[in-house]
């Protein structure tokens, strides 16, 4: 595409960009004053003045959606229901298809989908039924053959659930304390979902007469990587799988088609509404087919709202299941905010997101083509990836630490990107190569000494549709900065091996901050009030780190430490924070 019909897409959305609350809002750093620039989108989306409004417009007639005859308990129930039509049609669920809100992302649809599959096995439960095993050898040890039966039995018909070499730590740990055996697909020599490999595994003759699950990312929350999810789901269905996605990482940016044929349906999907813009503050969800809910059985958790009729003795269930999902009062105003994130996102238009995020990221990576100072980690073929940028900084033998990156670009220049391992440790060790025999020397330091500062990981920005190109070229600019000049400011900042945190001393630039209702009472009506141009003032914060880094020696001493610790000190340290 042309680059200045691009460039008429980007100011198209200059309505959009007025309406978020908080963009290039002024804030203190201890370097000063720096307008808000937000690149941490993967984590969570922005709010939006004209959703805010709305919602404070509905909560005049907000009341228990359990009050059914009243204007406003009907209003709210009128409400939630078309909040759930809308969801559904937005992701193409089809004739069968339910929706039930959870807690405040995707992992509660995970919990919600354990549930429903009958595989949930919390810890606890799991303990006590092998007291209560170990219990009856006891008092029969005659019965150990037919406890050893039980037990292999137990096993051996188990379901099976595929994962992927990608998930976030939601979608894989959580399925590892199930009544499940868990498998992980592997990666092909693209580095991509095996697909051979998962039909090879998913035929597996020793699987048969189980419950197949397959529970794959559809994309990677750490490097944008794309799964071919409609293939995946029509490799589950051939052999009699039920298939299921984590949309979290990009539910915002990808259309979701949940009924697309025959044979490549999804048979549940799970999301966190708050990673959309108009989002935080949303419950999640979970949409699924309702051919895989067991409707002979109780609701997953049996409650008010959830009953036809209750006696002393015996309670008659709701037959419709997405009443009898809801226990207790749902999250109303929760519910709608999702509906209008995704209404919002259906609003600016598929193909309008996918053509400015391709022009962000292919401007984004030329600017620093070649240049070996910055390690991009993961995929980086942008028709096989969302615009999710993971990257380390190189300078001479190490590396900068991920979170002191992330500092110095708040710090200097207002910029908000993520720093860790993104919740995706498995998928990180394969990213950076980490061997077992050095992951066991990093988790013995964590675990043992609370050493947990020297962690692995990586800087994490997205390039959001939503981000004017000014901001793009901001962050491209304040990048190259940290290249050339970020080590110099290793020696200002003081690091805690426990946390994993960079801080200068006597920086107080939270100290403002504070919940307090007096405040709140205070406060003269809501409105936005960022700047429609910061150029400026970017302009001037990067004049300001220039002078700053002038006024630093490339000469300080480095820190040394303990051999065992030493040795998996990838990251300079100048002087370390006393706990």
């Amino acid at each position: 595409m042309q680059k200045n019909l691009i460039q008429q897409h980007i100011a198209s959305l200059d309505w959009l960009r007025r309406d978020i609350i908080g963009r290039n809002s002024i804030f203190h750093t201890p370097y000063g004053a720096r307008p808000l620039v937000y690149a941490d989108y993967t984590a969570s989306g922005r709010a939006l003045l004209s959703i805010e409004n709305y919602l404070n417009e509905i909560l005049k007639y907000y009341a228990n959606t359990h009050t059914e005859d009243g204007f406003t308990g009907r209003s709210m129930s009128h409400l939630l229901k078309e909040a759930e039509d809308s969801i559904k049609e937005a992701v193409n669920a089809g004739p069968k298809g339910k929706i039930i809100f959870t807690e405040s992302g995707t992992t509660g649809g995970i919990v919600k989908l354990l549930q429903i599959l009958g595989v949930y096995w919390p810890p606890a439960t799991a303990r006590r039924v092998d007291d209560i095993l170990k219990s009856c050898l006891i008092r029969n040890p005659e019965g150990v053959d037919c406890n050893r039966e039980l037990h292999d039995y137990m096993h051996e018909s188990k379901p099976v659930v595929f994962v992927g070499p990608y998930e976030h730590h939601s979608n894989e740990i959580m399925w590892r304390n199930t009544l499940c055996q868990t498998v992980e697909v592997p990666m092909n020599k693209h580095a991509e979902l095996d697909l051979e490999v998962l039909e090879q595994y998913v035929s597996d003759p020793a699987y048969k007469n189980r419950l197949k699950i397959g529970s794959f990312s559809a994309a990677s929350n750490v490097s944008g990587l794309l799964t071919n999810v409609y293939e995946v789901a029509r490799i589950m269905h051939r052999y009699g799988g039920l298939a299921c996605f984590d949309f979290a990482a990009c539910a915002p940016y990808v259309e979701i088609d949940m009924c697309k044929d025959e044979q490549s349906y999804f048979d549940a999907i799970y999301l966190s509404p708050h990673k959309f813009l108009g989002g935080p503050g949303s419950s999640g969800i979970i949409v699924f087919n309702e051919d895989i809910y067991p409707k002979g059985l109780a609701p997953t958790v049996p409650s008010g709202g959830t009953v036809d009729y209750v006696s002393p003795v015996k309670e008659e269930y709701v037959r419709d299941i997405e009443t009898r999902e809801k226990p207790g009062t749902p999250g109303i105003m929760q519910a709608l905010r999702v509906a209008l994130a995704f209404q919002l996102k259906d609003k600016v238009g598929q193909q309008l997101i996918n053509d400015i995020e391709h022009y962000y990221y292919q401007k984004f990576m030329s600017a620093f083509e070649g240049d070996d100072r910055i390690m991009f980690l993961g995929e980086t073929r942008a028709e096989k990836k969302i615009p999710i940028i993971p990257f380390n900084v190189r300078h001479k033998d190490r590396m900068l630490h991920p979170k002191f990156v992330t500092r110095l670009l708040n710090d200097l220049f207002g910029i908000q990107t993520r720093a860790g391992c993104s919740c995706a440790g498995p998928y990180g060790h394969f990213l950076m190569n980490i061997s077992q025999q050095v992951s066991d020397f990093y988790r013995c330091l964590i675990t043992n000494v609370g050493y947990t500062g020297i962690k692995p990981g990586w800087v994490r920005l997205n390039l959001h549709y939503a981000l004017a190109e000014n901001e793009v070229d901001y962050l491209i600019d304040t990048l190259k900065f940290v290249l050339e000049y970020g080590h110099k400011f290793v020696q200002c900042y003081e690091f805690n091996l426990h946390s994993g945190e960079w801080s200068l001393p006597g920086d107080d630039s939270l100290a403002f901050l504070k919940l307090d209702i007096d405040e709140a009472y205070s406060l003269e009506a809501s409105h936005h009030q960022g700047l429609e141009d910061a150029s400026a003032l970017y302009r001037d914060a990067l004049e300001k780190a220039r002078a700053e880094a002038a006024k630093l020696s490339d000469d300080y001493s480095i820190m040394s430490f303990e051999p065992e610790l030493e040795n998996l000190m990838f990251f300079y340290v100048h002087k370390l924070k006393k706990d």
